[in-house]
Parts: structure tokens; sequence; C-alpha cells
């Protein structure tokens, strides 16, 4: 790919896909621990076209969690005839990156209407989220592969 050239990706829509948000225990800790719980991508129409899914635990992990709060966002993209970018050179983390403003102003603007302050997201490095979601995922399947291939005696 020419680092010079438009890249001829296009985002064409960003979408809420569900979200469950609830309130918890109200004395508890102002803190939250933010976690991608899933993410995939999937081409479709000749390749022309890229989906990809991002779903969250704004909670994650937080023992009686003020509120819980997930929510999974759908980006569409379309490549453009003769695009100087392939699907294959297009990372997860920069589709990450597209959503993040998303989620910010979804997770804001609920919390705002709440009875708990307002929740405002820190900085997200997206390339380190993808890679802790993908070690994770690696680690969560190690089990399920020595299970299936008993010891000898």
């Amino acid at each position: 790919m020419d680092p010079l050239k438009d890249p001829g990706i296009v985002i064409e829509s960003v979408r809420l896909l569900q979200a469950h948000i609830e309130m918890g225990d109200p004395g508890a800790p102002k803190k939250y621990n933010l976690r991608l719980i899933d993410l995939s991508r999937a081409e479709f129409n000749d390749g022309k076209d890229l989906n990809v899914m991002a779903f969250f635990d704004i909670m994650h992990g937080v023992e009686k969690p003020l509120f819980r709060f997930t929510c999974g966002f759908l980006v569409h993209y379309t490549r453009q005839e003769g695009a100087n970018m392939q699907w294959k050179d297009f990372s997860l983390a920069m589709a990450l990156a597209h959503i993040v403003p998303y989620l910010r102003e979804y997770v804001s603007n609920m919390t705002n209407r709440l009875p708990v302050p307002v929740l405002l997201l820190d900085p997200i490095n997206t390339s380190t989220m993808v890679a802790d979601y993908e070690q994770r995922k690696r680690q969560a399947e190690e089990p399920k592969a020595g299970a299936s291939h008993p010891k000898p005696p």
C-alpha cells in the first residue's frame, strides 16, 4: 500500500447493536473497568464490504458496581473501486478507533440519564485493547484444546 494515496475505504455507518444498562449498588465506589468482550469482522459482497462488531463491558470485574453497562456496535465499511488498501491490511485496532468515539458519546449520554455521576471514558489505546482481547481469547481456547486430546495413561 502506498502511504501517500487515499486508502479507498469508507465508513458507511456505525450502529448500536445492543445495550443493557441497569442500576447496581448506589453506595458503590464511582469506578469503571472498560473491557472489550467480543470482536469480529466479516467480509461480504465479493470483498467490497466489511462489517466489524465490537462488544464492551463498561464495569467488567467491578465488585458491586454502581451500575451495569454492556453494549455492542457494528461499523460497516466499503472499499472503493481501485482502493489502495486491502482488507487484510485494515486492522481491527483501526476499526475499534472508529467505534470508540461512538462508545464514548453513548456511555456519557446514558450515564447522564442515570442517578450517578456522568462517566467520561479515559483515552483508549485501541491496539492495546485488541491485543488484550486476543490474548484472553487464546488463553480461553487453550484448555479446550487440551481437553479434546486426553493425556495417555
